[in-house]
């Protein structure tokens, strides 16, 4: 009988499961980081912020007298958020560091690439890992609190004109965990070791905070603030909420310097991230 040379063949999953390849990565981290009880000790401790919000509305609602004091409208929501940045940079140093560079000095991308999956498919799943940690800390009891204020002083935000605070907190939490999560991918994937990639994320957020302090309050350039991340992101949470924060830069601006930084992680994502090994 004949035989017929059919070569090679890409394997294609199916149709249901190709817009999810990057969902098995995804679900695999976070089974890797959450069976850490530290990491779990500091995902729970990144919560101690909105035990604290609850309070604070519960204490303002049983004594008026406070309300001057401790307001408890929009701003609340915004200045949570800020605080909530600080656990979002801690969460992605010790979860997502090691994401790409223990990859990347292991050669599991090699494994990862040489299966039916893309490089998106790589870097989204990923990128899943880090979003759902930020979330879980950012988006997740935002609303929670949202919902907490409905119950506990419906008077003050069962209000038309309030509208917007359910969607500011959606809009502000997804940029500080999509920004900070892209960013922390980008650093993993400069470096082959995981320890090296979390200071350097570390230092690099930091670092730039400490230089946009000195440019604002010491050389009063109100500008420099573009030189942040979490300065961008400040600007943003004031001009959704209405905070009286640090001096900052034009929100629009700010939105700006953060979709730049945004797009030049994904590119460097883009190098760093094949399916061939070059040496020199």
């Amino acid at each position: 009988m004949p035989i017929y040379d059919q070569g090679y063949r890409r394997y294609e999953a199916r149709e249901a499961l190709r817009s999810v390849r990057f969902w098995p990565i995804t679900r695999e981290g976070l089974s890797l980081i959450l069976a850490k009880r530290a990491f779990l000790l500091l995902f729970g401790v990144a919560w101690l912020p909105f035990v604290a919000c609850v309070v604070w509305v519960l204490v303002v609602t049983k004594v008026p007298q406070f309300e001057a004091a401790l307001p408890i409208d929009g701003r609340l929501f915004g200045q949570f958020l800020a605080m909530q940045g600080f656990w979002t940079l801690l969460l992605s140093v010790f979860g997502g560091a090691g994401l790409v560079a223990n990859d990347l000095r292991t050669g599991a991308i090699l494994v990862y690439l040489s299966r039916p999956l893309t490089r998106r498919d790589y870097v989204l799943g990923k990128l899943g890992v880090l979003m759902a940690l930020n979330l879980g800390v950012t988006l997740l009891p935002g609303l929670l609190l949202y919902v907490v204020g409905l119950g506990l002083a419906p008077e003050q935000y069962l209000k038309w004109e309030l509208w917007w605070i359910a969607p500011a907190i959606v809009a502000q939490a997804s940029l500080m965990s999509l920004a900070i999560s892209v960013v922390a991918l980008a650093v993993s994937s400069l470096s082959r070791s995981a320890r090296i990639a979390g200071l350097s994320f570390f230092g690099l957020v930091v670092g730039l905070d400490v230089a946009r302090g000195i440019l604002v309050n010491i050389v009063r350039a109100e500008w420099a603030s573009v030189v942040s991340l979490q300065g961008n992101l400040e600007a943003v949470a004031v001009a959704l909420f209405g905070i009286a924060g640090r001096r900052t830069a034009e929100p629009a601006w700010a939105a700006a310097v953060l979709a730049l930084c945004i797009v030049a992680s994904l590119l460097v994502l883009r190098s760093r991230v094949r399916a061939v090994e070059i040496v020199k």
